[in-house]
């Protein structure tokens, strides 16, 4: 009895060792990783220049931990004298648990405008020019961390401006028309019909861009926008695109041309040096 309890009483004792080792391996590691990621990393960089044709630059920007840390994405253009705008895409008709289930329905594209010392500043900082309500209203676009872009014709500046005419426009009719059906005003049964009618019109014509979180967000709309005038962003759309922002970027810097420059805005915080 003596035996089978020394027995016991090793098997258990050689257990809690083996499961100790583990879990101290495990967390050897953690910390080398998180150490690495903090302190080491270094997000990489590639820097191109314009040439005579191509004056302009198109912008892919992303915000670490933007939606809650899976990343959000927007459209920069810069003109040929330094000028910016930053094209946000986000979903406006539902609230975010009706995203999550997957509805589709009308967005809004975001539009900030900067003059060129804003647009360098922000080329530094990844911080646009906002005022305190857009700080509180648009949350994911207050401080962006990596940027991908190349330059551009001004005809293909102009070019992506006009495809991005289409999401401006739905937004701003959906807002008119859901302001007028639940505004101060009192609407007899035949104005809310015919709003109602607009609205549903609206929402099925196919020539309407439609936010749908899981296959035509804020990342694959800068994306499709990008890929109207370049190759790469084609293919790469085509054959190779992941789940969310922040692996977008990571894979697009590794599988674009050398048409294109990539590196970081400002400087990471904590959390986005987890993330990144």
């Amino acid at each position: 009895m003596d035996l089978l309890l020394h027995r016991k009483i090793h098997l258990t004792s050689n257990r809690t060792k083996y499961r100790i080792t583990i879990v101290s391996v495990f967390l050897i590691f953690w910390g080398l990783y998180l150490f690495y990621k903090i302190i080491l990393y270094q997000p990489p960089r590639r820097k191109v220049s314009s040439s005579d044709e191509y004056t302009c630059r198109i912008c892919y920007l992303l915000n670490l931990d933007g939606m809650k840390g899976l990343g959000h994405s927007a459209l920069l253009l810069i003109d040929e004298d330094g000028n910016g705008q930053i094209f946000s895409y986000n979903g406006m008709q539902y609230n975010l648990f009706q995203c999550l289930m997957g509805n589709e329905g009308i967005g809004k594209m975001k539009e900030f405008d900067m003059d060129a010392s804003e647009t360098e500043n922000f080329l530094k900082t990844g911080s646009p020019s906002m005022s305190e309500d857009e700080k509180i209203n648009f949350e994911e676009c207050i401080d962006f961390d990596r940027i991908l872009y190349r330059y551009i014709s001004r005809e293909q500046y102009n070019l992506i401006h006009r495809s991005i005419t289409p999401y401006i426009e739905a937004g701003d009719q959906y807002e008119t028309l859901y302001a007028q059906l639940h505004g101060a005003e009192p609407l007899s049964a035949l104005e809310k019909s015919m709003i109602n009618e607009e609205l549903r019109f609206l929402q099925e014509d196919p020539q309407t861009p439609k936010y749908q979180i899981y296959n035509h967000n804020c990342d694959t709309a800068a994306r499709e926008l990008i890929a109207i005038i370049d190759e790469d962003m084609i293919l790469y759309n085509k054959s190779s695109a992941r789940l969310t922002p922040s692996g977008n970027y990571k894979s697009m810097c590794r599988m674009v041309s050398e048409n294109w420059g990539y590196g970081a805005l400002g400087t990471d915080t904590f959390l986005e040096k987890i993330l990144q």
